[in-house]
């Protein structure tokens, strides 16, 4: 399936400013960062605990676990795992909170965007039945 028939790509949707007033993106501007800032806390205080540790306590960084392997390579180890656990709690986080508001608002988009051009199309056969018939039309002076 490809990214566009899931409604994941294709081209971007005109920008519609009463998309930003509405409480569905209030909520989700709110979520994601919030998430963000979490993330981040969590990513940085690890590896501050790291180096703290390596810098204050090295008789326990250099225990040995088991052969070669100490407690502060265990823990240097550590850190792309936790890495890898952040980007996958990121990616779950997308899909089931960030990505159905998206598509509902997208949506809306798209509506207001339709109704804005039935609308105009509404007016122009209005002003053209109202026009009077011996005026000049443009399609008449058309190149070719």
């Amino acid at each position: 399936m490809s990214r566009h028939s899931l409604g994941l790509g294709g081209p971007p949707t005109p920008y519609d400013p009463s998309v930003s007033r509405q409480p569905a993106y209030q909520s989700l501007r709110r979520r994601h960062r919030r998430f963000g800032v979490r993330a981040t806390a969590v990513a940085v205080g690890g590896f501050l605990l790291y180096v703290l540790l390596s810098s204050f306590v090295p008789g326990l960084m250099n225990t040995s676990v088991s052969g070669h392997l100490t407690i502060g390579l265990a823990l240097g180890l550590g850190q792309f795992v936790l890495m890898g656990v952040i980007v996958w709690r990121y990616l779950v986080h997308t899909r089931t909170q960030v990505t159905p508001v998206v598509r509902g608002l997208r949506g809306l988009v798209r509506h207001h965007a339709s109704a804005e051009r039935e609308r105009a199309a509404f007016e122009t056969r209005t002003a053209l039945r109202e026009a009077p018939r011996d005026a000049p039309r443009d399609e008449e002076y058309r190149p070719w």
